[in-house]
């Protein structure tokens, strides 16, 4: 659901409470759980804002002398964190710059509702974050306090550096320097605690350090105030004082129990099989990494890597063959990894490899390359020659990244979709796909593929006259090649819509049925099928002119197709769709039309050139039943209004002879022709 069914508070400044029930159903159809209020008057609206606080306002630019403008006044005077949209007749950009100066948040025409829901839904997203925002920094004032008293009684010398100046230091670290007063060193450099001979591998290691923040520790000698010097072990750390980024700098002033405790640290974070990075160092140092790369503004990538063969190496040498083979890739990654990469072993089989790439495409080469250099890699197992394959996962860590346990899950998920298929593979994590490891998910997987290696194709089913004029008709229908199957738009397009990809697949349809007709020269004409996606589309129509003014082919060569249902649902958009099509003087045809009022009541709305019935009612007829009776009524109601009707889905002989008597215009179905990959169908020969 949109929101886990989270109530929303509307406010809704509509004088239409027709209007009003529209946006509410809008929002309510695509999960939001909304508690509504329709405000007509600034009395009634002080009233609710000094009664509790509202997550969403719609308003009309003015409601019986209450304006726009008002409405955020109030808003403000209340002190409420209120998101306004703007409902407006039509787009303007005036308007909207207008609306947009004077804090409200977005315009949006009252006719696109599913624009309205996406404007919704963001504002209702950004309203949840500042409320989890202000959580935060409310925790982290509480936290910043607690950790000032920490600071200013500890025995550590400890001091936070900005741009190589002090700007805080305890008093541990002052008497270690020999100073009185803090004051005495703010905007100090912190060169100058440090001896003149240390100075130049300082900055080698102030730059190793902005490069890779786990290199922390650096041993020198300090300076002090009266010029002698002391042997310090500096520990580095990215942090923030007064709500400004900086530098923790730890001072230790005895370097053997330093060099001890920074020896200690090492050995905690190793595996001890590999020497590589252990799981919890790993996933610590990531955390890490992600805080500073908000304010750096860096990029890296991180690749989860499995060994294809480790269960059968397990079930033939057992745990010494893994561990050989174990130890073997460890040392064999570490030598192929850049010196600032992060390795480590994250399972009894996994290796977690962080890259510093900020491009999804170099990751993904640098992957697909270790996948092909480990397969000639000859690694060894009590003597025997093993040859090994990868599956990796790769993710990028950029901003959106919030923590590792999530980048680590989804580099893992884009790992599990490498494995398939006996592995070898590299595979980059995708949302839409990995997100939900749903049954869908395959199928989501599969059209991504097609679409970027180009296994789509169009075949072409003829639509035949049974009683109209003799036309050359045809329904253009996708295919997608699979590596193990042939997938059809009944297959494909459910999935498409939910993951976002039918809008696309529909334009790639409009632009390969007509290039079809223009590399054929045919003067037919083809019914394209467009989903409910592309009915908000509001740039389909614009799509479909510049198509035919680039093939320059006559606008009878298209026909459009929509679902009766999803016309029922958009039906503004439908018409507003036909009429623009109407001015390319390109024809629409309703599908899937059922024997009932309200789809009888759509063809008087829409007025489409044809109708073409239910299929199901076709394969109904050799059962009997109400079928006959219901395209009997959809031809007579479409007759009425001089509508041409098709009917699909003729699949034997019987079928053909129930429909001959019911003045049926056209048919179609594979006891005709079943779809052809050429527009080479003699409609001449097709006389019943």
């Amino acid at each position: 659901m949109a929101n886990d069914l989270k109530p929303v508070h509307l406010l809704l400044l509509e004088p239409s409470s027709n209007d009003a029930e529209t946006m509410i159903t809008t929002l309510r159809n695509h999960g939001y759980a909304v508690r509504a209020t329709q405000v007509v008057s600034e009395d009634k609206l002080q009233e609710l804002l000094s009664q509790q606080s509202w997550d969403l306002c719609l308003t009309r630019a003015e409601v019986k002398g209450l304006n726009a403008n008002r409405v955020i006044e109030l808003i403000d005077e209340f002190g409420r964190d209120v998101p306004v949209i703007l409902i407006t007749d039509e787009d303007n950009e005036v308007d909207l710059v207008s609306a947009l100066k004077v804090g409200i948040k977005d315009s949006v025409p009252f006719k696109s509702q599913e624009r309205l829901f996406l404007v919704a839904k963001r504002e209702l997203n950004n309203l949840e974050q500042r409320k989890l925002r202000k959580k935060a920094e409310a925790k982290w004032a509480e936290t910043e306090k607690r950790c000032s008293l920490l600071l200013d009684s500890s025995q550590d010398a400890i001091a936070y550096i900005h741009d190589g100046m002090h700007i805080y230091a305890n008093q541990a670290y002052v008497d270690l320097f020999g100073f009185e007063d803090p004051d005495d060193l703010l905007a100090m450099p912190v060169m100058d605690m440090i001896a003149s001979e240390c100075h130049s591998d300082f900055k080698e290691f102030l730059r190793q350090y902005a490069k890779n923040p786990n290199n922390n520790n650096f041993a020198c000698q300090g300076t002090k105030n009266d010029l002698s010097n002391f042997d310090a072990m500096l520990t580095l750390s990215n942090a923030t004082y007064d709500n400004e980024a900086c530098t923790q700098v730890l001072i230790k002033t005895t370097t053997d129990s330093a060099e001890l405790e920074a020896k200690v640290k090492e050995l905690s974070a190793q595996d001890v099989l590999t020497g590589l990075y252990n799981q919890n160092y790993f996933q610590e140092e990531l955390d890490r990494m992600i805080s500073s790369g908000f304010e750096s503004g860096q990029s890296r990538h991180l690749m989860f890597i499995e060994i294809d063969q480790y269960e059968s190496i397990e079930k033939e040498f057992g745990l010494t063959g893994t561990d050989e083979i174990i130890t073997g890739v460890a040392h064999w990654l570490k030598s192929k990894a850049d010196k600032d990469a992060l390795l480590a072993r994250y399972g009894n089989d996994s290796f977690m490899v962080l890259i510093d790439e900020d491009s999804p495409e170099k990751a993904k080469a640098f992957a697909e390359s270790l996948c092909k250099e480990v397969k000639s890699h000859l690694f060894e197992i009590e003597g025997k020659t093993q040859k090994l394959s990868f599956s990796i996962g790769v993710t990028p860590v950029g901003d959106q990244a919030s923590n590792a346990k999530d980048l680590i899950s989804n580099a893992h998920s884009a790992c599990v979709r490498a494995n398939k298929n006996k592995g070898d593979n590299v595979k980059v994590y995708n949302k839409m796909i990995d997100a939900d490891r749903s049954e869908n998910s395959e199928l989501v997987e599969k059209l991504h593929e097609a679409i970027e290696s180009g296994n789509m194709k169009l075949l072409f089913q003829p639509i035949v006259k049974l009683h109209g004029d003799e036309r050359a008709l045809y329904q253009s229908l996708l295919r997608i090649k699979t590596k193990d199957a042939e997938m059809s738009a009944a297959e494909i397009f459910p999935v498409a819509e939910a993951s976002g990809l039918a809008a696309k697949l529909d334009r790639w349809v409009l632009m390969q049925s007509l290039k079809q007709l223009h590399a054929d020269k045919s003067k037919a004409s083809l019914f394209v099928h467009l989903s409910a996606a592309s009915l908000t589309d509001e740039g389909i129509s614009q799509f479909i002119a510049d198509l035919f003014r680039s093939t320059k082919l006559p606008p009878t060569s298209l026909v459009i197709v929509v679902k009766a249902d999803d016309a029922l649902t958009y039906l503004k958009r439908v018409i507003v769709l036909k009429n623009n099509l109407a001015k390319i003087k390109v024809q629409m045809a309703l599908s899937h039309v059922k024997n009932n009022a309200e789809h009888f009541t759509l063809l008087d709305q829409v007025l489409p050139a044809y109708s073409i019935s239910d299929g199901e009612l076709t394969i109904q007829l050799s059962t009997g039943g109400d079928a006959v009776s219901d395209i009997t009524n959809i031809c007579s109601e479409a007759h009425h209004r001089d509508i041409v009707t098709i009917t699909p889905k003729v699949e034997d002989a019987a079928s053909l002879a129930a429909l001959w008597p019911l003045g049926i215009g056209y048919i179609q179905g594979y006891y005709l022709q079943a779809p052809m990959p050429s527009l080479s169908f003699d409609f001449s020969s097709s006389e019943f």
